[in-house]
């Protein structure tokens, strides 16, 4: 297992960077919401353009009588810009290699990650004090392998959050709340309602693009823990660019992950010239 962790863990280095060596020569403004595990911004990628975020990331878990290490290798988040106000977000993935421990048996697994498909529109834009205002629609596709799901089962999930953005000084802060439609990891219970919100602040340090995060986020949905983590990280705006991050996040209820960590990066370039202004 260690070495075909080990294996992984460059193959996914290796593809992150190989993504960023690219960005370097196709590089615009990314607004990436990198490394934060759930809370987004209000802010809208320019029309015409595709951000790409992707990163690499190690779990482990042993709440509940669970022994579980997940390394996901990579993520990808594909955001396009369609309008002023408008984009349509793709998030996937590889979870490339999982270890679950029962008794003293050890299985590892491979699969696709959860895919979700979210249409972001912003109806205000503020600035400074004054917040932005968007909202996040999004369909959840079970794209992992059945006993990696939480339900075994093929229903596509829904969830609708709002979101705010606006400064404090030099912080800049988001709120998300909203919640969902998804099914009950517990049997008869049938599609439950879920509730989702998330606090994320951004600091910037010194004037060398080097910014400190923090988030604070939580899921709750009936029939099962609730699932509420904390992250702190640090997020890097190279002088090509590129946007890089590196991050812990540790679990705060039963439901979570015991600790993370994760580091990745993101760019943005022209994809639909038609669109740009």
């Amino acid at each position: 297992m260690k070495r075909t962790a080990t294996r992984f863990c460059r193959w996914g280095f290796g593809l992150c960077l190989t993504v960023g060596l690219v960005g370097v020569a196709l590089v615009g403004q990314a607004v990436a919401g990198r490394p934060f595990i759930s809370a987004t911004d209000a802010e809208i990628v320019d029309a015409g353009f595709l951000e790409l975020e992707t990163g690499i990331a190690l779990s482990r878990n042993t709440r509940s009588g669970a022994n579980e290490s997940n390394w996901s290798l990579p993520s990808l988040v594909f955001n396009l810009g369609l309008s002023e106000n408008f984009e349509i977000d793709l998030a996937t993935g590889v979870d490339l290699a999982r270890e679950k421990i029962e008794g003293s048996k050890r299985r590892t697994l491979g699969s696709l990650a959860e895919t979700s498909l979210t249409a972001k529109s912003r109806f205000f834009k503020g600035e400074g004090a004054i917040p932005s205002l968007a909202t996040e629609l999004t369909l959840i596709f079970p794209t992992q392998r059945r006993e990696l799901l939480s339900v075994p089962s093929r229903k596509v999930g829904f969830t609708a959050v709002g979101v705010a953005t606006a400064e404090a000084g030099p912080l800049t802060y988001h709120l998300n709340l909203g919640g969902g439609v998804v099914e009950s990891p517990k049997r008869g219970l049938g599609t439950v309602g879920s509730l989702l919100w998330a606090i994320a602040g951004e600091l910037p340090i010194g004037k060398n693009g080097l910014s400190a995060v923090i988030e604070f986020r939580g899921e709750s949905v009936r029939g099962s823990l609730p699932d509420n983590t904390a992250l702190g990280g640090l997020v890097w705006e190279s002088p090509w660019g590129v946007k890089f991050d590196a991050a812990a996040f540790a679990g705060l209820s039963r439901g979570s992950d015991n600790w993370g960590i994760t580091v990745g990066l993101a760019y943005a370039f022209k994809a639909l010239p038609w669109l740009t202004k």
